[in-house]
C-alpha cells in the first residue's frame, strides 16, 4: 500500500507536514520517482469514451475554454459527450487538454488520491493537464484547494508568486478584468520551479501561480486535496442545535433590543458548549472519515462469505454529552464511539452482515465496528447466524 512518506521520498514527510503543508509552497525533485501516469495510459483512459463529456474533458486556448460545440457532440444528451475526432483536431491547433477526475478511471492515479485522502482526512482527486511548447494554458490564478502537481511527461516551468489569497472558498469570476486584478495582486516572483518527470510541486490553497510548457509537450497530474473547513460544520451544528429546546424556541421581537441581545447571548453560550462536547467531536471525526472514497476492490470469481447477525433484542440509542451509547433492555450500557451511525442502522434490521454495515457507513473503521458487535453479542442484543 502506498504511503505518503513513499510518495514524497526522499523528502521527509514529517518535515513537510511541519513546515510546508498549509503554509508555503515547495518544489520536490524526484528523478527516481516513477510517475503514476504516462502517455500510453492516458490515451487508454481517454479511449473510455462514455466517461468523457463537456464536464470531464476541457480544452483551452491561452486560458480561454473552447466552446463545447467545437469538441463535443451537442444535442439532446446532457452533458454533451466528447467527440474524439474533434478533440484531436483542436489539440492539433495547439489546444491544451484537461482531463478532470481521472482518478475515477485510472487505478494507479486513484490509489494516490485515496492515499492523500487518508493522509489528510480530506477529499482528494486528480486532473491531468496536457500542453505543448510555449503554451500557457492558464493565466495567473490560485486554487481553492491544496495542490500536489506531479510532472509525468516532458517539462514545465511554474512561476510561484508571493501573494496568497486568504483561505479562498469561491472562484474568481472569469474575464479580462479578473485576469488583470490577479496579475496586479500576485506580488513578486517567489521562485520558479522547472519541473521534470517525477518532480512534485506543492502549493497551499490560495497560492498565486502560472506555468508554461518548455518541451515539445508536457503532462502533469494535479492531485487536489480539499480539507474540511469551519464552513463544513454548519450541517452538524444545525442537527446538534435542533436537539436543544433553547434553539427551537421563538426569538424575541427584535424591536426589544435588550431581550434579543440577552437571548442571543444564551444561544451563543449554548453553542459554545455544544461544539466542545465529545459527542460533537465524534461527529466531526465521522464527517472527515466519511469524506474519502472507498478502494474499488474486486476479485471475482471469488465469493466472500459474509459474517451475518440477527437482532435478538431491542436496544435504545442514547445521545449524551460524552458520546452515544446503546442501552440494552437489561439496563447495560455499551459505548459506541464513532460506530454509532452503523449501530443505529443495524438495530433497525432483522438481519444484517458486518460487511454491509461497513459498506453503508464509510466513516466507521472495521476493527472499531467488530469490537462493538462483540459487545452487543455478549449483551444478547445480536447473535451470529447464517443467511441463506
Amino acid at each position: 500500500m502506498l504511503r505518503f512518506a513513499d510518495f514524497l521520498a526522499p523528502f521527509d514527510a514529517d518535515v513537510f507536514r511541519r513546515d510546508y503543508f498549509g503554509k508555503r509552497p515547495v518544489h520536490i525533485n524526484g528523478p527516481h520517482r516513477a510517475p503514476p501516469l504516462d502517455w500510453q495510459r492516458l490515451n487508454e483512459a481517454l479511449a473510455v469514451t462514455p466517461y468523457w463529456n463537456e464536464e470531464t474533458l476541457k480544452l483551452f486556448f491561452d486560458g480561454r475554454a473552447a466552446l463545447r460545440d467545437n469538441y463535443c457532440d451537442t444535442g439532446a444528451k446532457t452533458p454533451a459527450p466528447a467527440n474524439p475526432a474533434k478533440v484531436r483536431a483542436l489539440v492539433g491547433h495547439g489546444a491544451s487538454l484537461v482531463a478532470n477526475h481521472i482518478h475515477k478511471i485510472d487505478p494507479q492515479v486513484g490509489a494516490v488520491a485515496r492515499m492523500l485522502e487518508a493522509a489528510f482526512a480530506a477529499k482528494a482527486g486528480a486532473n491531468v493537464y496536457c500542453s505543448f511548447k510555449d503554451v500557457r494554458a492558464f493565466p495567473t490564478h490560485y486554487d481553492l484547494h491544496d495542490v500536489f502537481a506531479v510532472q509525468t511527461e516532458g517539462e514545465k516551468t511554474w512561476n510561484i508568486y508571493s501573494a496568497r489569497a486568504d483561505n479562498p472558498v469561491n472562484p474568481v469570476p472569469p474575464g479580462d478584468e479578473a485576469e488583470k486584478w490577479l496579475i496586479a495582486s500576485r506580488g513578486e516572483l517567489l521562485f520558479q520551479a522547472h519541473m521534470k518527470p517525477g518532480d512534485i510541486l506543492y502549493l497551499p490553497r490560495g497560492q498565486y501561480h502560472d506555468a508554461i510548457t518548455d518541451a515539445e509537450n508536457s503532462m502533469h497530474i494535479t492531485f487536489w486535496v480539499k480539507m474540511s473547513t469551519g464552513l463544513s460544520l454548519f450541517d452538524l451544528l444545525e442537527r446538534a442545535a435542533g436537539r436543544e429546546s433553547l434553539f427551537r424556541a421563538d426569538l424575541p421581537d427584535a424591536r426589544d433590543h435588550d431581550a434579543l441581545v440577552a437571548h442571543l447571548s444564551r444561544l451563543g453560550s449554548l453553542l459554545d458548549a455544544l461544539v466542545t462536547q465529545p459527542l460533537f467531536l465524534t461527529e466531526v471525526l465521522n464527517m472527515q472519515r466519511g469524506s474519502g472514497s472507498v478502494e474499488p476492490i474486486y476479485d471475482l470469481p471469488v465469493r466472500h462469505a459474509p459474517k451475518s447477525f440477527n437482532v435478538l433484542r431491542g436496544a435504545k440509542i442514547v445521545r449524551m454529552k460524552n458520546g452515544v451509547v446503546a442501552q440494552t433492555q437489561a439496563g447495560e450500557t455499551i459505548e459506541l464511539g464513532a460506530t454509532y451511525p452503523a449501530v443505529e442502522w443495524l438495530l433497525r434490521q432483522r438481519f444484517f452482515s458486518y460487511e454491509e454495515a461497513l459498506a453503508r457507513h464509510t466513516s466507521v473503521l472495521p476493527d472499531e465496528l467488530m469490537g462493538v458487535l462483540c459487545a452487543l453479542a455478549e449483551a444478547g442484543v445480536i447473535g451470529e447466524t447464517e443467511l441463506r
